[in-house]
């Protein structure tokens, strides 16, 4: 029922479009006239799915569709721009944000003046690391793997490979980077990264291995 409630949903706007007579006009002249017969608009539908079903189309559609949608999952795309590391580098990031304006509550009441400088590792802290991987490449799975069964609070990103495979492998949390996002706020362009807080910034440590 919730596969055909979906199709509905999904054909409604294509039948109705369909379902429309329109009358041409006649300047001028006058002739016989009759009433517009339309089919019902759910019964038309009725009749296009159970069509469809007969033939076995609906069925192929869905599965189709879920096979493409799992590939998807299993199978990310991988991640534009990051690269292996060839050399090993260690740089500092400052996440200190500036409020440009000044931020209001509805009564007009000022929160945040303008200028105002936040680094949120004044308030809550790094106390784990992030591993940023390509998931293709069994030296930096071999890598992560290890470090996080040394240390099982550190969390795993990936940059290209299936993490659900992983999460299957390791029985714990892999995640991807998914749109590139925290790749991008950090700047990481090379792999295996490794982020941890060292006092009020963040240190970004590209290992060779």
């Amino acid at each position: 029922m919730k596969l055909r409630r979906l199709c509905a949903i999904a054909f409604v706007p294509a039948l109705y479009l369909t379902s429309i007579n329109l009358h041409a006009e006649q300047l001028g002249q006058y002739g016989n006239t009759w009433d517009v017969q339309e089919q019902d608009a759910i019964d038309m539908i009725k009749g296009r799915l159970g069509e469809m079903e007969k033939k076995g189309d609906l069925s192929k559609y869905w599965n189709n569709y879920r096979d493409k949608q799992l590939a998807g999952l299993e199978n990310p795309k991988p991640l534009a721009g990051i690269e292996a590391v060839v050399e090993p580098q260690i740089r500092m990031y400052d996440p200190t944000y500036t409020y440009a304006e000044t931020v209001k509550d509805h009564l007009g009441n000022i929160l945040v003046p303008a200028g105002t400088k936040i680094n949120p590792l004044d308030y809550i802290s790094l106390s784990k690391a992030i591993i940023f991987i390509d998931g293709r490449d069994p030296k930096q799975l071999a890598y992560a793997k290890q470090r996080t069964e040394e240390h099982p609070r550190d969390k795993v990103i990936l940059v290209a490979g299936s993490f659900l495979k992983l999460n299957r492998e390791w029985g714990r949390p892999v995640y991807f980077d998914q749109q590139g996002i925290l790749t991008k706020k950090f700047g990481i362009e090379r792999v295996p990264a490794v982020i941890t807080q060292k006092g009020r910034q963040l240190q970004i440590e590209e290992l060779k291995l």
